[in-house]
């Protein structure tokens, strides 16, 4: 069966060639359980934090054998050992308690199946601990355990173990990317751009009545002036009129100069395809220092950020200044970003692409105390 392809509607299929054992997954819990991961990796500084847990489903014995992944519960951890997922005294009792709530009972529904656990180390194998775990709680042939090595730019990638020949192997037969789009073949989902919007906001149409309607006959109108008569022999309101005419014109013709400047000067920004702060534009982007290294944040309810396109972080940060970072969907959602500084001072600045006319963008700096 091709790796790359669903069991149904709502399953990827894990199954690599050569292998007596399938793992079908529901995309469902792909989702919830990659966007689990990713909340641990931004939650710690310098490398992330690893969540885990047990996995929830059914075993189907065959040739080959499934296992179904239809749920998952996690475990906490206090990390009081680092940011790994290691487990104390108090920690393993909750986690074989929840184990034991999840075996599997006569009249079906869901049980333990295995184990997950966020990857934030190097590599991507099971370490001792995980063997541990697999080994207390896990002994049958068909438990799996699933690693998922959170990315906050692009697909996280997840690894399936289980035994073969009574041992777990060095290396996963098959990784795989975490995320629905790239499991499903689907299109992610395009935020509707910020200029529909506001159209669809439009409000009913302003119908102008005739003001004098209804109000009777309509006054006669004043009599005409002669403008050839000299300007002593004109009425008085006409004469005072001409009077202030002159400065007055003067008076208008420098306020919309002034205003004329103004307007320039607050569209340069739109007509270059670029936009600074304002209600509907800005990113609510900010830099704190965590640890031993700086966390980035932006707001990722604003509606420039719901809207976007696609996403470029610039940092600035002196002789060794990184490349451009590209930010899709699933990275602009997580609303934050983990960066290790090597000056003391540093400049961030997000630009965010509406479409092909219009970019926003935003910046933050942070500079050593």
């Amino acid at each position: 069966m091709d790796p790359w392809t669903q069991d149904g509607p709502g399953d990827y299929v894990w199954a690599p060639q050569g292998k007596a054992l399938e793992v079908h997954l529901e995309i469902d819990v792909v989702e919830r359980l990659g966007a689990e991961v990713l909340r641990g990796f931004g939650a710690v500084p310098k490398r992330g934090a690893e969540v885990g847990g047990i996995l929830l489903g059914s075993i189907l014995p065959g040739n080959p054998t499934i296992v179904r992944v239809e749920d998952f519960e996690p475990v906490p951890c206090a990390y009081r050992r680092g940011p790994s997922y290691l487990l104390t005294k108090e920690e393993a009792s909750l986690f074989a308690g929840a184990c034991a709530r999840w075996q599997n009972k006569p009249g079906g529904g869901n049980y333990a199946v295995g184990y997950y656990r966020g990857h934030t180390r190097d590599g991507l194998s099971l370490a001792e601990e995980d063997l541990d775990l697999m080994n207390r709680h896990f002994s049958a042939p068909a438990n799996i355990a699933l690693l998922v090595r959170p990315n906050a730019t692009r697909a996280s990638v997840g690894a399936i173990f289980f035994r073969e020949g009574g041992r777990f192997p060095q290396s996963t037969p098959l990784e795989f990317p975490f995320r629905r789009w790239e499991l499903t073949g689907e299109e992610p989902p395009q935020h509707r751009p910020m200029t529909d919007r506001k159209r669809d906001r439009g409000g009913p149409e302003l119908v102008r009545s005739n003001p004098r309607e209804g109000l009777g006959d309509t006054p006669e109108p004043p009599a005409p002036v002669d403008y050839d008569l000299p300007s002593q022999m004109q009425p008085a309101p006409l004469r005072q009129v001409r009077r202030t005419w002159l400065p007055m014109s003067f008076l208008f013709l420098l306020f919309g100069i002034g205003l004329g400047f103004l307007v320039a000067i607050l569209a340069w920004p739109r007509l270059n395809g670029v936009q600074n702060g304002g209600a509907d534009f800005g990113l609510g982007l900010t830099v704190t220092r965590t640890g031993e290294n700086l966390t980035v944040r932006w707001n990722r309810l604003a509606p420039a950020i719901r809207s976007a396109q696609s996403a470029v972080l610039e940092i600035d940060d002196g002789e060794f200044s990184p490349k451009p970072q590209s930010l899709d969907n699933a990275s602009l959602d997580n609303g934050s970003l983990i960066y290790r500084n090597s000056s003391k001072t540093v400049r961030f600045k997000l630009r965010v692409n509406q479409n092909s006319r219009l970019i926003v963008e935003e910046s933050a700096d942070w500079q050593q105390q």
